[in-house]
């Protein structure tokens, strides 16, 4: 009989007591999960607390032990902040019909996804100035210091932790370019641009809690699209994460369609 276990050793950053495999009868790893907790008010304000389970099976009989024991996990884990609205969720690619079949056999919903919206720039866009009192500037990158103090604000609106090597990535893009929105020496918000070929990309976007609703995130993205004309560039992406109906309302509003999902997050509010 298959059996389910912690592994001995957990992936990076995962307390042990969160991770799964399953051995066959042979001893032979034939699947693994993760639970990752996190919080975060600033991207999730109406479901702040998650449970993102990451999950390999390579048979149907140990996918439906390691969700089970992921899902169990994550109930025992929500105890800990059982007031705040919460959601398992798990990725799945947009055409695997049968994962997400499998999820929703777990009574997961595919309701949310990471959606690529794309506007086609002009020269005669309008372009929303910054708030009154404002200031829309180059984020300077000069050392190394300045490179790991960007991370730090991007990951503070992510609910993914960014290294440096995602950042070293994008800098080797043809054009790379930060700019932010400034009261003063107080930064309001800021977005990271890259273009390559006849594509500029929004890699990250974010508007301080505080001044969010007051035109920082529109002068950015404005911004955005100057930079990419000048580049000889007409089409700027993002991907947006449908759960963020914030960051959905802007790009609808600024004029972006939906493309396609470019990863499903099938899940269950708790």
């Amino acid at each position: 009989m298959p059996e389910i276990s912690h592994p001995p050793v957990a992936p990076a950053g995962v307390p042990l007591e969160n991770a799964f495999r399953v051995l066959d009868e042979g001893g032979v790893t034939c699947g693994s999960a993760a639970v990752v907790e996190y919080i975060n008010h600033a991207l999730l304000p109406e479901r702040p607390l998650n449970y993102y389970i990451s999950i390999n099976a390579h048979n149907q009989r140990a996918f439906d032990m390691l969700m089970g024991a992921a899902v169990a996990r994550s109930l025992v884990l929500r105890r800990r902040n059982a007031r705040m609205p919460a959601r398992i969720y798990a990725p799945c690619p947009p055409f695997d019909a049968k994962s997400l079949r499998d999820f929703l056999d777990f009574g997961f919903q595919n309701d949310d996804a990471v959606i690529r919206m794309r506007h086609i720039l002009t020269a005669g866009d309008h372009l929303p100035n910054p708030p009154v009192g404002c200031a829309l500037a180059p984020v300077m990158l000069e050392e190394a210091a300045d490179y790991d103090a960007l991370l730090t604000r991007l990951n503070a609106y992510s609910a993914v932790a960014h290294g440096p090597e995602w950042l070293a990535r994008l800098r080797q893009e043809p054009l790379f370019a930060v700019c932010g929105v400034w009261q003063e020496e107080r930064l309001l918000g800021e977005l990271v641009l890259t273009g390559y070929g006849a594509e500029g990309q929004v890699e990250m976007l974010y508007t301080h809690p505080t001044f969010r609703r007051r035109g920082v995130a529109r002068a950015l993205l404005a911004e955005a699209g100057r930079i990419l004309l000048e580049n000889g560039i007409r089409s700027l992406s993002a991907e947006v994460w449908r759960r963020n109906r914030a960051a959905m309302g802007l790009f609808e509003a600024m004029r972006f369609e939906s493309v396609a999902p470019t990863i499903l997050y099938p899940g269950v509010d708790i």
